[in-house]
């Protein structure tokens, strides 16, 4: 189930179809002299569909101005193990990020949260139903949908859980203030004051969401817009990473640039990045996390379908599942929003 809570991640970050597997049961080795109780089954199921809601505080809803489609319903992704003689195993339960495996006296937490990491907001509906059960193994097939960003400032962000207010306290330790959660009929209420980008995408479980399927437009991530500058390729070459732009109209510089926030797998995250244009001098050194950064020199992305690479030489630990979030300033006076993973 954690690989199958990454793959969900992978697939929203980066617009890819994703692959995983759970296996619901096992057999028992043979034995000589005892006897086996027969073998152990599980079921891998989604459960009903339930609102998200996002306000501005104290005023209107604006869920469907930050997220796509007309559909906001999310789906917890259960896993239950069903032994013979063992009746304590508790749900492994994935909900808005959060894995965790729920027992009748607590909940112990498996992976943690990216609702909130810094100013960025991640909302990721699960759409479409798989419920499946047995001792075979079971594909999950998340696929991305349309992903639309947008900045607001003082919202609400409600979410279905299973959790109390305790335990999100817990995983919201650092990100939100205590005082800004609530937990109601089983809702999540999240208080976010200032300025915060919002980034809503569902991912289907083994189809496309309703909203349609990741591509890009000048409201989504990894953009065909502004300007017409795609992220087309992304390497990793030890701590530097390089990226690929191609841009379809004219020549246009990058002023500015910031990273967003860094995702590791493995702790002890870079906590800065040089950038610069491949062959040329270094034009910044990116705090992540941080503010926006002046480059000098700018980095010029020529016209007419050249492909431009761009490189991040980072500080230290980048990792082969990491990603992380990189926002540009162009002299146009547009922005570009990129989630880069490898």
């Amino acid at each position: 189930m954690v690989e199958v809570r990454n793959t969900i991640l992978d697939t929203y970050t980066g617009g890819n179809d994703g692959y995983a597997e759970v296996a619901l049961g096992t057999r028992f080795p043979a034995r000589l002299v005892s006897i086996n109780p027969p073998p152990p089954s599980g079921s891998l199921r989604t459960t009903e569909p339930r609102p998200i809601v996002i306000s501005e505080q104290g005023g209107p809803e604006i869920t469907d101005e930050v997220c796509p489609g007309t559909d906001f319903d999310t789906r917890f992704l259960e896993y239950e193990p069903n032994y013979a003689e063992f009746e304590q195993a508790g749900t492994i339960r994935y909900e808005s990020s959060l894995l965790y495996n729920d027992f009748r006296d607590g909940t112990v937490q498996l992976a943690g949260q990216s609702v909130v990491e810094g100013d960025q907001v991640q909302i990721i509906p699960i759409t479409n139903d798989i419920n499946t059960a047995g001792t075979q193994t079971a594909p999950v097939e998340p696929k991305a949908g349309r992903l639309d960003t947008s900045q607001r400032e003082d919202i609400t962000v409600k979410l279905p859980t299973q959790l109390s207010e305790d335990q999100w306290e817990a995983a919201l330790d650092g990100e939100v203030a205590p005082g800004n959660i609530v937990v109601n009929n089983r809702n999540v209420t999240l208080t976010l004051d200032g300025e915060r980008t919002i980034n809503c995408g569902p991912v289907g479980i083994g189809e496309t969401p309703p909203s349609g399927a990741r591509g890009g437009s000048a409201d989504g991530i990894n953009p065909a817009s502004p300007g017409d500058i795609r992220l087309s390729d992304e390497t990793r070459n030890g701590d530097n990473v390089t990226l690929e732009f191609n841009n379809t109209a004219g020549t246009n510089n990058i002023t500015e640039a910031r990273i967003n926030f860094y995702d590791g797998q493995g702790g002890n995250d870079p906590s800065s990045a040089t950038i610069r244009r491949v062959g040329e001098a270094d034009s910044a050194t990116l705090t992540v996390g941080g503010q926006f950064e002046s480059l000098s020199p700018k980095i010029r992305l020529d016209g007419d379908g050249t492909v431009t690479n761009v490189e991040l030489e980072f500080d230290r630990n980048v990792g082969q599942n990491d990603f992380f979030v990189l926002t540009l300033e162009l002299e146009t006076g547009e922005t570009a929003l990129y989630f880069i993973g490898f």
